[in-house]
């Protein structure tokens, strides 16, 4: 073995032979000039390879399209396995088995046989593709379902290798749901169907909780919200207010304005021809058939007489741009009211998104207020002396007869003060109960003594409310009223004349 590698070495580098005309004047292939023995023997070629490139060369295959000899020669191949060293790299678009060498062939089906034991590799892109196209077509299993399987499976571990496939597949995978008939709800994962789930939360927001509103508005924004540093300081509040703006801004579209604020948002779902398993090789089998196909309200297929439409929200498909602006703008404003150190500016809100989200903003914090100033504290710590006291005044109470002249004595006391609360009010604000409690002119009373009843009101609320802990005439209308459940005891202080 030694002296063939040594005279393939001396031929090789032998100048004169070189530039010999019989060198000179010969087109090469891409292949070696000279081969050992070892190299003779790789390249024979298996009896079902030369089979399946034979198809190539039939009648029909004249005839026929590209993607009905790739399936015809694919399904011949689909139980094919094979085991040969192959460890070159090659490109090539729209991949198929006629354009592969018998090598190349030989490396993809040994490469596939160990894909098919959940052996993955790293391979030269065409053997990737081919492998796709496979699936997509039904080769290798009659079920599709097992082939969308197989397909979904392989593509999410193929990507840690080359992340360039998936730019494709989904959409593959997406038409595999449609073209089979197989569950819609196999593409919920797919990132294209996952923004419709998100998109219809938001279209009928009324139906959904605050939490669904606010994952689908922070996937669908294209401002990541939870990057944002106010959201990192404040997340629960940003998260109530975002969601309180969005909620009144699709009302406020709703009432005022002839599209709803999902339209503006996302545009307007349009039905376009779709081409089935656009820039892969796929035979269709069933190119005459009419169906229909619905994912959801707002994505859906039809078929007419082979001819594929589309129906759904075109343009950007993935994060929004428009809903982005109203996050920021919510941030934004956030920042000002809070005087958060780190401003970020505004852009693409109108002024009249702005108020309304300015108006939540405002309207959450005196919420805020209002229920802060309600809150109730109770110190436990004082219940021990408030028991204690109380039951001191109960002893005091309890007494084991009660004196003759118990009863004089605090009806004597009560007297008293009422004297003493009767001596608080000057001759002026006398006259003026009296004429409030025993229905007499108020207004004549105040004239009289040359003072608005309002004054009046004031001075004598201010004099009596060590005594009652409360204001006794109320002023709120245009005239003054008596607090109805102080009368009885302010006639016993103030008797008619």
């Amino acid at each position: 073995m030694s002296d063939t590698k040594e005279i393939l070495h001396q031929i090789l580098n032998d100048e004169k032979l070189l530039n010999s005309r019989a060198f000179r004047d010969r087109v090469y292939k891409d292949e070696p000039i000279i081969r050992t023995a070892a190299q003779l023997k790789k390249s024979v070629t298996p009896s079902r390879i030369k089979e399946m490139k034979g198809i190539a060369f039939t009648p029909e295959a004249y005839w026929k399209t590209s993607a009905w000899l790739f399936y015809t020669q694919g399904k011949l191949m689909e139980d094919y396995e094979d085991d040969f060293t192959f460890s070159e790299d090659f490109v090539k678009y729209y991949p198929s088995y006629r354009d592969l060498s018998v090598e190349q062939l030989r490396g993809y089906f040994t490469w596939r046989t160990k894909v098919r034991k959940n052996i993955i590799e790293k391979a030269p892109l065409p053997f990737v593709y081919i492998y796709i196209y496979e699936l997509i077509n039904c080769i290798g299993s009659d079920d599709p379902a097992e082939c969308f399987t197989r397909l979904k499976s392989f593509c999410s571990k193929y990507v840690c290798f080359d992340s360039s496939i998936a730019k494709y597949t989904d959409n593959w995978l997406c038409d595999m749901i449609v073209y089979y008939g197989l569950s819609p709800e196999l593409a919920n994962d797919i990132e294209d169907i996952s923004f419709d789930i998100k998109r219809l939360t938001l279209i009928h927001w009324p139906e959904h909780s605050e939490d669904e509103l606010f994952e689908a508005i922070s996937d669908l924004s294209s401002y990541q919200i939870k990057k944002s540093l106010y959201y990192t300081a404040a997340p629960q509040e940003f998260k109530d207010i975002l969601v309180r703006s969005f909620i009144k801004l699709s009302e406020f579209f709703m009432e005022k304005r002839k599209n709803s604020l999902c339209d503006k948002l996302f545009g307007n779902i349009v039905e376009c021809t779709h081409n089935m398993f656009a820039s892969a090789i796929f035979y269709d089998r069933q190119s005459l058939r009419s169906c229909d196909y619905r994912f959801s309200e707002i994505h859906s297929y039809t078929c007419r007489n082979g001819k594929w439409k589309c129906s759904k929200y075109y343009g950007n498909r993935g994060k929004n741009g428009h809903l982005g602006d109203i996050v920021k703008a919510v941030d934004s404003l956030l920042r000002e009211k809070n005087d958060f150190r780190y401003k970020i500016s505004i852009s693409g809100v109108s002024k009249t998104a702005l108020k309304i989200i300015q108006d939540e903003i405002n309207s959450f914090y005196a919420e805020k207020e209002r229920k802060k100033a309600m809150k109730i504290e109770i110190d436990v710590s004082k219940l021990a002396n408030i028991r204690k006291a109380a039951d001191i005044t109960r002893d005091k109470l309890i007494v084991d007869e009660c004196p003759e002249n118990m009863f004089e004595d605090v009806i004597e006391k009560a007297s008293d003060t009422a004297a003493e609360d009767h001596s608080l009010l000057d001759n002026n604000e006398i006259r003026f109960m009296r004429a409030m409690l025993y229905d007499g002119d108020t207004e004549q009373a105040a004239r009289s003594c040359g003072k608005l009843p309002s004054i009046l009101a004031d001075s004598i609320n201010e004099k009596l409310f060590d005594t009652f802990s409360d204001t006794v005439i109320d002023f709120s209308s245009d005239s003054p009223q008596l607090i109805e459940d102080y009368t009885d005891e302010l006639r016993q202080m103030i008797p008619k004349e």
